[in-house]
């Protein structure tokens, strides 16, 4: 079925050249507004720069340039106060600022478009959408890292076997096993950080894909957008989404990270090993079975990880057979993006009220260090102290180790003349160091679990997670929002070509 007149219903960006309307249906197929909307406020931000360079340029005079100037920041307030809202119709949210404009100002809205395209302009829009989400995610990563460093230092005296395969393997404390969860949650920070940065590139001026015949100042639309850099090269400019990419990266890696970690709680809150509890206020039950405390919420996250893996996967996918420049499948971009922001936003939520609630068994952690022989690396390398080859010092050991376990013992309880048979430069003094406290504080090199080092590295946790904080606090809003927001954009204000801020 096709529709009316050319051009009929919402003003499009373009259409002269057309004879015939478009197909509703291919319409509604190529339509982004459904899920573009949410960039309103930053293509209203990105236009205010493009409109204030644009006057500083001599490109629009004050006649165009103040009602534009007006009629965005009225638009963006009304958007913030709920008083304006993106209307259905329009191709894409760029059709829907640039018709309301219109609709609201007559001649100066159809100006606002000159010395760009729809290419940079949804670029821009994209990457101030995508640093304000970043940030934010920053900061719920901040928090959970801060509930895990407080968990831990609660417990730098807990013992419990460390895993590897799944089977127990050398003692640690709990903090020290905690801990490694926040360093890689901490790496997730400094991805964002980075993907953060990476988006941090002004494209206003590339265009469609070649520039501007305008005399246009691309370094000034930056600094009024507080990005970092501008573009070098115009169709790299309209082509590039590896920000989006970078970004989706990122939040892969949270869920892939936050996943192991629920696999892990999953499996110590079970009656298998009875190392945790949850709270019943992050846990569900069952419908038939009265008794059942189900770890529901970190089955839930644990599933998003694969959600988020797929949002990283679309993208690469989108971009790996695409010449330059614009395509419309980069118009796929947001959809995953979005996605993949709003999964890790829920699943650092969620995993923060988990660690908030989550109790631990030491008597249960402890008895799990003995009958697995958690201490054979140290009689090993007590062995290899007193010059024995490693290698001879692991065979004599498992010897002992099967000698051990076949008594029902533990390596320490083995009578000195069973344990020479097997390791021949045993004596009285070896014992001292097999049991897993005494284990634990030996293993003192930097990063070990060793109580000192547990105390040192709990320090290195907090300067790492003040680093975090001192960037989002140091992150600043663009300096038209800024203006916008504080209430200051007079017309002279908006126009003054020497207030940068």
């Amino acid at each position: 079925m096709t529709g009316g007149p050319p051009n009929a219903g919402p003003a499009r960006l373009w259409g002269g050249r057309f004879a015939k309307s478009v197909d509703r249906t291919i319409d509604d197929f190529t339509s982004s507004l459904p899920f573009d909307q949410r960039l309103a406020p930053h293509d209203i931000v990105g236009s205010m720069a493009h409109a204030r360079m644009l006057y500083e340029q001599g490109v629009l005079d004050r006649e165009s340039a103040e009602p534009i100037l007006d009629g965005l920041s009225a638009l963006l307030s009304g958007l913030e106060g709920g008083t304006v809202s993106v209307q259905d119709g329009y191709e894409d949210v760029h059709s829907w600022i640039e018709g309301t404009l219109i609709e609201r100002l007559g001649d100066p809205g159809r100006r606002l478009h000159t010395g760009r395209s729809r290419n940079d302009q949804t670029g821009t829009a994209l990457r101030l959408y995508l640093r304000d989400e970043v940030a934010e995610l920053v900061g719920l990563v901040s928090q959970l890292l801060e509930t895990l460093r407080a968990k831990a230092s609660e417990h730098t005296d807990t013992l419990l076997p460390g895993y590897t395969h799944l089977q127990r393997g050398q003692p640690v404390s709990l903090a020290h096993h905690l801990l490694a969860h926040f360093w890689f949650l901490e790496a997730d920070a400094q991805r964002l950080m980075r993907a953060h940065g990476l988006a941090g590139t002004s494209v206003l001026g590339a265009g469609a894909l070649a520039g501007s015949p305008h005399d246009i100042d691309p370094e000034r639309s930056a600094e009024l957008l507080g990005f970092e850099r501008t573009l070098d090269n115009s169709m790299h400019a309209v082509a590039d989404r590896d920000y989006v990419v970078e970004t989706c990266f990122a939040c892969a890696l949270v869920l892939v990270h936050l996943s192991r970690w629920a696999e892990e709680v999953i499996l110590w809150t079970s009656a298998e090993f009875g190392f945790a509890q949850l709270d019943d206020a992050a846990a569900k039950g069952s419908s038939i079975m009265p008794q059942k405390k189900n770890p529901e919420p970190l089955e839930v996250l644990r599933g998003k990880s694969g959600r988020a893996v797929g949002d990283l996967m679309a993208h690469l996918m989108q971009l790996k057979g695409l010449p330059l420049t614009y395509n419309s499948d980069l118009q796929e971009d947001k959809e995953a993006l979005f996605d993949a922001l709003e999964t890790a936003r829920a699943a650092l939520t969620v995993a923060n009220v988990v660690v908030q609630g989550l109790s631990y068994d030491a008597d249960r952690m402890a008895a799990a260090l003995y009958g697995s022989f958690v201490t054979a690396t140290d009689l090993a390398d007590a062995l290899v102290k007193r010059g024995l080859p490693f290698r001879e010092a692991h065979e004599q050991t498992g010897a002992a180790v099967r000698v051990a376990e076949e008594a029902g013992v533990e390596l320490w309880e083995l009578p000195l003349d069973t344990l020479r048979a097997c390791c021949p430069l045993a004596d009285e003094s070896i014992y001292a160091g097999l049991d897993p406290a005494s284990s634990v504080a030996a293993h003192d090199s930097y990063g070990g679990p060793a109580p000192q080092r547990v105390r040192e590295q709990l320090e290195r946790a907090v300067t790492a997670r003040d680093a975090i904080d001192a960037w989002r606090t140091g992150r600043v809003e663009p300096p038209v929002l800024r203006a916008h927001r504080a209430g200051t954009l007079s017309q002279s204000e908006r126009l003054a070509v020497e207030d940068g801020s």
